[in-house]
């Protein structure tokens, strides 16, 4: 008798075990949706699929700027924020050239800086302002910028900024820039300008890399052209591209899902993610 209730304390014991590692790994998994140029032509609101996702399945929101025609104008900014929730800590911003405004109206709004970073246990992620300096990441920001990636914890990085800065200069990417780019080659504000990211940015991804981080670059100024794009470098860091477009019948979506320290991604038809979200669809998004 005392083996059978041994026995059975045993059976209970792991189930209620195996119960918490099914929750604990549930809680450890975390998904994050990427947003950009959601803006119109007008300035009264914006695309109106953005409404119909709901957000409240993603861990975090990540966006890449121009988010409206002119976002800090009127009450754009206002309704942006009942949208996209803009001062969670869960909400960070890589401002474009639509964006346009000082650090301190910035932060009033999102509680945050115009470059900035957030980490938790799965991921680091980091903001920059690209239209800074036209697309040179100089200064302070440079110098913040590699204080994180010197020092920073977590297997994988990722950094947002609104313009796709690491296409300039490099061997295979340049010349897709004005085919995959919303900004033109050139030198202006809203241009794809000529910058110091092969020449200094990257050399210090590639170290970071070496000691074994995963980098993750996303751009957002897509959406005209094409809605996604994806490089992997030699050294397998990873640049992508998304936006969005009003006017286009096709858009899709970047999502990350990270569970412990792995992280993955997918471009997601927009349609078929409205059509279909729970936070189930999503986790099936990433099973192998």
């Amino acid at each position: 008798m005392r083996c059978l209730i041994f026995s059975v304390i045993l059976f209970f014991a792991a189930c209620s075990q195996n119960r918490d590692l099914i929750e604990n790994s549930k809680n450890s998994r975390k998904n994050y949706i990427y947003l950009s140029h959601t803006r119109l032509n007008s300035n009264e609101s914006i695309f109106n699929k953005v409404y119909d996702l709901n957000l409240k399945y993603y861990d975090m929101i990540l966006l890449g700027g121009d988010l409206g025609n002119i976002t800090f104008k009127d009450s754009l900014i206002f309704h942006l924020d009942s949208v996209l929730d803009l001062k969670n800590e869960n909400t960070l911003w890589s401002i474009g050239n639509h964006d346009d405004t000082t650090n301190e109206n910035f932060n009033i709004h999102t509680g945050k800086n115009k470059y900035d970073y957030f980490t938790d246990s799965n991921a680091t992620i980091i903001t920059l302002d690209s239209q800074d300096s036209l697309s040179n990441i100089i200064g302070k920001q440079k110098k913040f910028l590699f204080d994180i990636l010197d020092t920073i914890q977590t297997k994988n990085i990722i950094i947002l900024s609104h313009k796709l800065i690491f296409m300039d200069k490099h061997p295979v990417m340049d010349s897709l820039i004005n085919k995959i780019c919303n900004g033109k080659k050139g030198d202006c504000f809203y241009c794809h300008n000529p910058n110091n990211f092969q020449s200094e940015i990257y050399p210090k991804l590639l170290k970071a890399k070496r000691s074994g981080k995963n980098i993750y670059w996303i751009g957002g100024d897509l959406g005209v052209k094409t809605s996604s794009f994806e490089f992997v470098d030699n050294q397998n860091i990873v640049f992508l591209g998304n936006g969005l477009w009003f006017s286009n019948q096709k858009n899709s979506v970047l999502i990350f899902s990270s569970f412990e320290s792995n992280l993955k991604y997918k471009f997601v038809d927009l349609d078929s993610l409205i059509k279909y979200q729970s936070p189930r669809y999503i986790d099936s998004l990433f099973l192998d």
